[in-house]
């Protein structure tokens, strides 16, 4: 991958340079490149200035002002006019300013977005002062549309150059974390959505488990009924009827919103609203690994996932949260609560599934997986997917969801599923029963969600929707001890009751494991 990386971008660097550069890359430079000493052939990773232009420059002066007048600054956000546009106050479409004020303003934060800038802008801008004597606790980048954009550069090309962006503020700034955002969705043209898929995904890899970068993707919610929400981006208002690219007033504030839970807890202080106050977007949607602390470690779980796939052809994947994962079979759990069930079901081959359980895994961890790779490569027959009712406990990491952001979360993970491997049965477990009385809280969300999960895939021939919750019930709706013994997760006669109900069910879809 090293070699390719410099290959690609026409480096040729001796030894020496190699072995410099190695010393100040985290490891996943080292491994996927780029060298940011010689940056020939790739103009998205040559430092250039916009000095010409007489707005540029003068802004530029104005940073070095601000970043010399501001010394205690905790948070940078680093980009192009999307970052640029905080800066404005203009009435309806352009009104930015209570954004930044509520969201960023009052964390000391200094905005270095610049209008029309590309990876190659921001590294001449880091290159002359727009950093030097600061210690941020955070730095947010979000780069590279213009690369793809207006400068008709690569997926790879941009990909290296937003490495050397980040690789340049990890050496000027070796105390901060730097919270890197994906390329936003626009409809400029469909070669463009198809290279910014490319390049986010390539990020979403690289910078999966980086111990100073934290990936976040947050462009669905842009979207709405599976399209681009034109209504929240305001080019197509302006004189000349733009195509989307920018988010309004209102996508602006929902993508701070999206992206403030994550910003909080790197900075090491409160999200500046109640997590259960932002509720414009749907969180459920939004790819986050590790939310909440559980019995076991969820990145080695992940590792495990990871090796466990490469060794087995499974015939039969399962997908969900600690209900799945405690059940049984590969990679090992550290307790197992439904045995005998799973030898039922699936007798002594242990290659034959693959365990994707993650105890309290809510759908946009399941997201986060997948994009991950831990299905990669996979065409199992069936896949059981089982996962949501996590979405209905909020804590202080995440929100609770709604029915309808649930259902969409799982329409998600559907998508994902079925772009990996098409020819796979999906089976889409209603969400089981909580609570020992029918009176619990919780079972009223339930009901809802699982009404709306049959209206979306009751009908659909790519999909089986199994509802089996009705038998874990008594008359009365009582959760009986026998088959959850906390009330949430199932004993070996509950997990005896889903594998019957898989066992008639793989039968009926002739994919008997």
């Amino acid at each position: 991958m090293w070699a390719r990386r410099l290959q690609k971008s026409g480096c040729a660097l001796n030894l020496a340079v190699i072995f410099v550069t190695a010393t100040l890359l985290p490891m996943r430079m080292i491994a996927s490149g780029p060298a940011p000493l010689n940056q020939a052939g790739n103009p998205a990773m040559v430092p250039a200035d916009r000095l010409s232009e007489d707005w540029w420059k003068q802004r530029h002066e104005a940073v070095l002002h601000d970043v010399a007048e501001h010394p205690d600054t905790q948070l940078l956000l680093i980009g192009d006019s999307i970052t640029n546009n905080y800066d404005k106050s203009t009435l309806p479409d352009e009104n930015f300013q209570p954004t930044w004020k509520t969201f960023y303003e009052p964390r000391k934060a200094l905005n270095l977005g610049f209008s029309g800038d590309t990876t190659a802008n921001v590294l001449w801008r880091l290159d002359h002062g727009e950093v030097a004597g600061l210690h941020p606790t955070v730095a947010l980048i979000l780069i590279g549309t213009n690369n793809t954009g207006f400068k008709s550069e690569s997926a790879e090309q941009t990909e290296v150059g937003i490495d050397a962006v980040i690789a340049n503020l990890e050496q000027r700034l070796p105390e901060t974390k730097i919270l890197l955002l994906g390329i936003l969705p626009s409809d400029i043209s469909d070669s463009k959505t198809e290279t910014d898929l490319a390049v986010n995904a390539y990020l979403a890899n690289g910078y999966s488990e980086n111990p100073r970068v934290t990936y976040l993707e947050v462009g669905s919610i842009f979207y709405k009924n599976n399209k681009l929400d034109a209504s929240i981006f305001y080019d197509p208002r302006l004189p000349q009827h733009g195509k989307p690219l920018h988010p309004d007033t209102n996508g602006q504030r929902m993508m701070a919103e999206a992206i403030e839970p994550t910003l909080a807890k790197l900075m090491g202080d409160s999200p500046r609203m109640p997590l259960d106050a932002m509720t414009e977007i749907n969180t459920a949607l939004i790819p986050v690994p590790k939310l909440e602390q559980d019995s076991y470690d969820w990145y080695a779980r992940h590792h495990a996932e990871l090796n466990t796939k490469l060794r087995i052809n499974p015939r039969v994947v399962m997908i969900g949260d600690s209900i799945t994962h405690f059940w049984g079979g590969l990679p090992n759990a550290n307790h197992v609560n439904g045995p005998t069930a799973w030898q039922h079901l699936f007798r002594d081959d242990a290659g034959a599934v693959l365990n994707l359980g993650f105890g309290w895994d809510r759908t946009q961890n399941v997201l986060w997986r997948l994009r991950q790779g831990e299905f990669d490569g996979l065409t199992p027959r069936a896949i059981v997917l089982m996962i949501g009712t996590n979405n209905l406990s909020g804590s202080s990491n995440a929100r609770a969801s709604t029915p309808q952001e649930i259902v969409a979360g799982i329409e998600a993970i559907r998508e994902e599923l079925h772009r990996r491997s098409p020819s796979s049965r999906l089976i889409v477990m209603a969400i089981l029963p909580r609570g020992r009385s029918a009176a619990d809280p919780f079972r009223v969300s339930i009901i809802a969600t699982n009404k709306l999960l049959s209206a979306r895939f009751g009908n659909d021939a790519s999909v089986t929707y199994l509802d089996i919750g009705a038998k874990f019930l008594d008359a009365d709706g009582t959760l009986p001890v026998s088959m959850m013994s906390d009330g949430v997760h199932p004993t070996d006669a509950g997990y005896e009751i889903w594998a019957d109900a898989l066992a008639d069910t793989f039968r009926k879809l002739n994919t008997t494991p």
